[in-house]
């Protein structure tokens, strides 16, 4: 050590031994151990939280993704902190106004945690509607014959079993003949029928192939040259080039049933939002890729409008909320704020808890049981959500329920957050956690306005997954205007997705209309639910060969 040239750090730490020993020599001990206990402090804040980075990038790479602690894990960090469940109805109350809760209430009684149901184990019965094949299985001849009498045996039943088997998709081609006709005699009056209507003007796919190749891409997350080597197997040789002039081909004409799905999630009685990155290739970066961002906007967990931008700043988010009139669930982005503190602003917050909740799982994972505490309490407001699904209660009585179990335990839970905050080191984890959830109170509460809405923005993360998922296979968007055409199919996949209709049926039916003369004021009969909606009418209705 003598010997070695100390670095920077090195030199700080003899400089602080060098004042220490100059503080004892002028015997100021108590600014020596005030000093010492200053920088240790610093040491363990600095030190909680890179462990707490390392957690979370561990968990991130090689662990669970879901935040849920079963009750026997929070009972024995309770048990840890030498309290019960119960304790928790204890806790010193400071003034209301620290957390925007109103004191004076019980929580509801402690309730046993919900178990599973068993389900039965066995095989599902195979679905009905694929085509079947009967193979039927004849015994050798000689085993045919009755070995006592020598008569022929008879037929006396049978024995069924089933065999799932898979048959690989194929292409076909498709002649479009149009016969010429003129007059003979004159020779003259030729005429031919009009060319058909294609997806792409002169090109070669017909809307089925579009709608695969779509559908491959952004439901399936096939990336094009995956896909390309797949048709290749099936014997036509299509490079990725050709399916990515299918893909912008496409997208443009889905362009405008994308917008009517975006026009009605902003109208929606509730809307969520969030978002997530994508890479965009970008030749004037540094790094040859830039960090776009796609936003989903869920409209009452039916409409989901996809919006890619090529920044985080605010004005993509608010350019498509500027009109917004009602309930905005969203988490605490900055970004979302002037929608909501503007004059005349007519977007009313809502908080999730699920993000509130998550502050304080990373607290707990960086060692503080005291998180288990207003774990436990959120457990409670989850729970009640579950019982109210699971019963399938009307609106009424569900917020019946938040009002007699869910409130009481938000009040104590304010209390709790409140006080804790006031005697937390600032940058601890705790501390964060309280932070969040302060800030958020009021959004937070508003579920207990209005029985449809949810108590978390989980809905809205699940149609980013798609994103998510998608990335990690086809990495990047090749440009802005190719992110922007990806938001697009990404809208009307994820909404087919919610009405329960087959991506690929509904595109290949929707894109041969549009590629036709189909009239924009009749664009909303080609939404996902309306479609879906005609063709199970169309499916009732009795044929006239049938009557």
């Amino acid at each position: 050590m003598s010997g070695a040239a100390p670095g920077k750090k090195t030199m700080d730490v003899y400089g602080v031994a060098a004042l220490l020993r100059a503080l004892l020599a002028e015997g100021q001990d108590e600014q020596v151990i005030e000093l010492v206990v200053g920088l240790l402090s610093q040491l363990v804040e600095k030190n909680t939280e890179l462990e707490l980075r390392l957690r979370k990038a561990m968990r991130q790479h090689f662990g669970r993704t879901s935040e849920k602690l079963s009750a026997e894990q929070l009972s024995l960090f309770l048990a840890r902190l030498g309290q019960e469940e119960a304790g928790v109805q204890d806790a010193t109350q400071p003034s209301a106004g620290e957390a925007g809760v109103a004191a004076g209430s019980t929580p509801p009684p402690h309730q046993e945690p919900r178990k599973k149901e068993r389900t039965g184990h066995g095989r599902r019965p195979l679905p009905s509607h694929p085509p079947r094949e009967q193979r039927v299985h004849q015994p050798p001849p000689e085993a045919l014959r009755c070995e006592a009498c020598g008569r022929d045996k008879s037929r006396c039943g049978e024995e069924k079993s089933e065999t799932l088997e898979w048959v690989p998709g194929h292409f076909k081609v498709i002649e479009e003949v149009r016969p010429k006709y003129a007059c003979r005699p004159c020779g003259d009056g030729l005429v031919v029928a009009p060319p058909a209507d294609r997806v792409i003007e002169g090109g070669l796919p017909g809307p089925g192939l579009v709608a695969h190749v779509l559908v491959s891409k952004y439901k399936d997350h096939l990336p094009l040259h995956r896909l390309s080597g797949i048709y290749a197997r099936h014997g036509v040789e299509l490079r990725t080039s050709t399916l990515s002039d299918w893909v912008a081909a496409g997208a443009d004409l889905l362009q405008p049933l994308a917008r009517e799905v975006g026009q009605r999630a902003l109208a929606s009685h509730v809307l969520q939002s969030d978002d997530t990155h994508l890479k965009v290739l970008d030749k004037q970066h540094p790094n040859g890729l830039e960090r776009g961002h796609m936003w989903v906007y869920l409209g009452d967990t039916t409409w989901a409008a996809f919006v890619y931008t090529p920044d985080w700043k605010q004005e993509g988010p608010l350019s498509f909320l500027e009109g917004r009139e009602g309930w905005l669930l969203v988490d605490g982005y900055k970004g979302y704020d002037k929608l909501f503190t503007r004059p005349g602003a007519t977007a009313v917050e809502v908080g999730c808890w699920s993000h509130a909740r998550r502050y304080f799982v990373e607290a707990l994972e960086a060692g503080d049981t005291r998180a288990a505490l207003p774990l436990s309490l959120l457990g409670r407001l989850f729970e009640v959500e579950r019982e109210a699904d699971e019963q399938r209660v009307d609106e009424a009585e569900r917020l019946r329920r938040r009002d007699t179990l869910s409130r009481p335990v938000t009040e104590q839970l304010g209390r709790w957050v409140a006080d804790t905050y006031n005697r937390e080191p600032p940058k601890s984890p705790l501390a964060r956690a309280c932070l969040y959830a302060i800030n958020q109170w009021t959004a937070l509460l508003r579920f207990l306005e209005d029985a449809r809405l949810p108590l978390h923005n989980n809905a809205s993360e699940l149609r980013l997954r798609e994103i998510a998922v998608g990335r990690k296979n086809y990495l990047f968007a090749g440009s802005d205007a190719g992110a922007e055409r990806a938001a697009c199919v990404y809208t009307l996949v994820a909404t087919c997705v919610l009405a329960g209709v087959d991506p690929w049926a509904y595109l290949t039916d929707v894109l041969e209309k549009l590629a036709g003369d189909w009239p924009q004021r009749r664009l909303e009969e080609l939404l996902p639910p309306m479609w879906k909606a005609a063709r199970e009418a169309a499916a009732l209705t009795p044929s006239p060969s049938a009557t």
